[in-house]
């Protein structure tokens, strides 16, 4: 199942105390689908048929139809006046727009949620309800289609909070915790393995500088222990200051050993 669709099924077992909420979640499923609600999964079927009722509307038609490609068909006729009172029945009428037109993306990928909508109404009261909710959200329009989305990972988990889906907010939170990982330990290893790789092409072009140095008369004149630098790098071009260092008598630190090769570098220029 896809992270997309478990945090729908998440949401049909919202269990809903407060009649105005189940009000406003029949009714955001009732604007979006003009109240006819064509679908595959039972749960969502039986849920509408359920907040229909609870919400003084009349399920005047429920039936199913098998195959390949079986689907509920639920007709609900509802008359009234409908008004966003508060943050919870904004965010049971959010949790009823998502269920027909919402979408988002696994953790795994970049951030993104939305919800698509045919009617103009319903996007602008939807609008209404992320502001009464306290969640921003952005919209625009994509082929006729009316559509609000977030992409900031931390306005997505609020929305699962506060929409009921908590522990779809918790996986979505472990998985974005996981991502941040993964992606600062390539960073490191990606780090290391540049570095190495300088260090090593370092390493053997001041080989090449001290061979050529080292046969000159003017090698012969230098002090013991800069001579001593100069054969061991040219003896072992491709490990680090640190090992050179160790391999030194007696031992030094790669700041010293840094010194000593820049000295020698001057020399031969």
């Amino acid at each position: 199942m896809s992270f997309n669709l478990d945090i729908k099924k998440q949401y049909m077992a919202v269990e809903e105390k407060s009649k105005k909420c189940k009000g406003a979640e029949f009714y955001a499923v009732y604007m979006m689908t003009g109240g006819t609600l064509k679908t595959a999964n039972r749960d969502l079927a039986t849920r509408m048929v359920h907040l229909c009722q609870r919400a003084g509307g009349v399920p005047e038609q429920l039936s199913y139809r098998s195959g390949a490609r079986p689907q509920y068909l639920v007709i609900t006729r509802w008359s009234g006046t409908f008004l966003l009172e508060n943050e919870n029945a904004a965010t049971a009428f959010l949790r009823g727009c998502f269920l027909i037109g919402g979408y988002v993306a696994d953790p795994s990928k970049p951030a993104h949620l939305e919800i698509v909508f045919k009617e103009q109404d319903c996007y602008e009261m939807c609008m209404a309800a992320f502001e009464l909710a306290g969640i921003f959200v952005k919209g625009t329009l994509r082929e006729n289609r009316y559509v609000l989305y977030i992409k900031d990972s931390d306005e997505i988990i609020a929305f699962f909070v506060k929409t009921g889906a908590v522990r779809g907010a918790l996986e979505y939170e472990n998985a974005r915790i996981m991502k941040q990982c993964n992606t600062a330990s390539n960073r490191v290893i990606n780090c290391d393995d540049a570095n190495i790789n300088k260090a090593i092409e370092t390493g053997f072009r001041q080989k090449g500088m001290l061979e050529k140095f080292m046969a000159t008369d003017a090698f012969q004149t230098l002090p013991s222990a800069l001579q001593e630098t100069a054969r061991l790098r040219v003896e072992n071009p491709g490990i680090s200051l640190t090992e050179l260092g160790q391999m030194m008598k007696p031992p030094m630190s790669k700041a010293g050993v840094a010194h000593r090769l820049k000295k020698l570098e001057t020399m031969m220029q």
